[in-house]
């Protein structure tokens, strides 16, 4: 919804990109491609790109001193070739790092020197002692790795992700997955149309990490604070809203699960749908700490990110219920965050029940929910109809809202989902638990 087919292109040639330091070091960078495969299938990791700089900058054994001296500088040498490479991704912000420490005192004392040498740190934080930084001059940039390499744990770039649009429906939908539409927000479905749901969601907050909520008729009325990370001074794309008004929405006829739910708003995605590892984890660092209960990200990447796992994880840590999009990309995995330990993540099905077409299977799904001409609120006050898995998990955030301001505690909240969803015959693979139903 509201993307180009470009970007499912994108996402399907992102490339695990990660580097981890052992402990005099190891670096291992990798370029993107663009590849004619399946989305969201896993490349091999390519030879030209990776190095064992334990060997290289700390020869042992027999190596001589003359020939450890020598792989250091080939190894210097080669870093700034890299991080060229890199910047050349379409899949990741060019220019930046995302940058994990062994210990606090390695950040701290990384924050001193990073000035020194023109490393901008965009944004750091402790408690994962992590750092999204922007270089401008690799050559420097490759020094500071190779010199203080046993300060880091994990060094890789800030890859993007996206708001995910929908492909184009196959010819043979009855192979590839249902497409009836709902023409309705899917309330009938999880059993939610005829309750008493306008104390559903009091007392709770929501964090919407999406493209930013703008003011919409169904959301009078509904509590929203809002962060913009992106700061780009660019009109809103109506994504963040379609999915405001499913979580809480106010409208009679279609409105949202839990509307008596405070939502909270991070802009994390800007005006095109498109979005950052280091902006997605500090959006969910930030939400925490302002007390979120639940938190909705509809964006996903195919590519494992250190920083975000640790976010999410971090989240999750503190009781705090992670919701993600499986993806929309008709993979055999899910994309990221959905595809992180302890994340409820979310496929989507039809009016019939049946998995959505270009809905992401793997292993790992939790639950399915409607996400088949769902019918939501958008920018500039229309409504309109949307499909997606996105639609799928802001459904499964009011639900999960819903059932915390009933006194349901975020430990159960698995347990209870997986117990009353409804059985769909598919392979768990492909629907996780079953379709979303409230008890």
């Amino acid at each position: 919804m509201g993307t180009n087919w470009i970007k499912h292109l994108l996402m399907s040639s992102a490339v695990l990109c990660l580097v981890s330091i052992g402990a005099l070091g190891w670096l291992a960078f990798e370029t993107t491609r663009e590849r004619q495969q399946p989305p969201l299938t896993q490349v091999d990791p390519s030879p030209a790109f990776t190095k064992d700089v334990q060997e290289q900058m700390a020869p042992q054994g027999k190596t001589s001193p003359s020939a450890a001296q020598t792989a250091t500088v080939a190894a210097e040498d080669e870093l700034p070739s890299k991080l060229a490479a890199l910047e050349a991704s379409q899949t990741v912000v060019p220019g930046e790092l995302l940058l994990s420490f062994r210990s606090p005192e390695a950040l701290a004392a990384f924050r001193i020197r990073a000035g020194l040498v023109g490393i901008e740190i965009l944004h750091s934080d402790a408690r994962l002692r992590s750092a999204r930084v922007r270089y401008r001059d690799r050559t420097k940039m490759a020094s500071e790795l190779s010199e203080y390499a046993a300060d880091y744990e994990n060094i890789g770039p800030n890859h993007l992700l996206w708001v995910p649009g929908t492909p184009p429906a196959p010819k043979d939908a009855n192979n590839a997955g249902g497409n009836v539409p709902f023409e309705s927000s899917g309330l009938a479905m999880i059993g939610a149309e005829r309750a008493e749901r306008e104390r559903w969601g009091a007392g709770i907050k929501v964090a919407v990490l999406d493209t930013g909520i703008t003011e919409h008729p169904s959301l009078a009325g509904v509590k929203i604070t809002h962060k913009d990370l992106v700061q780009d001074r660019q009109p809103y794309d109506g994504h963040g809203t379609a999915m405001a008004t499913l979580i809480a929405g106010r409208d009679a006829g279609n409105g949202g699960v839990a509307p008596a739910s405070e939502l909270m708003d991070y802009r994390v995605a800007d005006a095109t749908g498109v979005a950052n590892v280091g902006l997605v984890a500090q959006g969910i660092l930030q939400a925490v700490d302002a007390g979120a209960r639940i938190i909705n990200i509809s964006l996903g990447t195919s590519a494992d990110s250190r920083m975000l796992r640790d976010a999410v994880a971090y989240a999750i840590s503190r009781g705090v219920v992670v919701v993600a999009a499986a993806g929309n990309e008709q993979a055999t995995r899910l994309a990221y965050p959905a595809g992180y330990e302890g994340v409820i993540s979310v496929a989507a099905v039809d009016a019939q029940g049946r998995q959505a077409y270009f809905s992401n299977a793997g292993d790992g799904l939790f639950i399915s929910a409607p996400g088949v001409g769902i019918v939501s609120g958008y920018r500039d006050g229309k409504t309109v109809i949307g499909s997606g898995t996105s639609q799928a998990a802001a459904i499964v955030s009011g639900a999960i809202s819903a059932l915390l301001s009933r006194n349901y505690q975020a430990g159960s909240i698995r347990q209870v989902l997986s117990r009353h969803a409804q059985p769909t015959g598919a392979p768990s693979t492909q629907t996780g638990v079953g379709v979303l139903h409230l008890p």
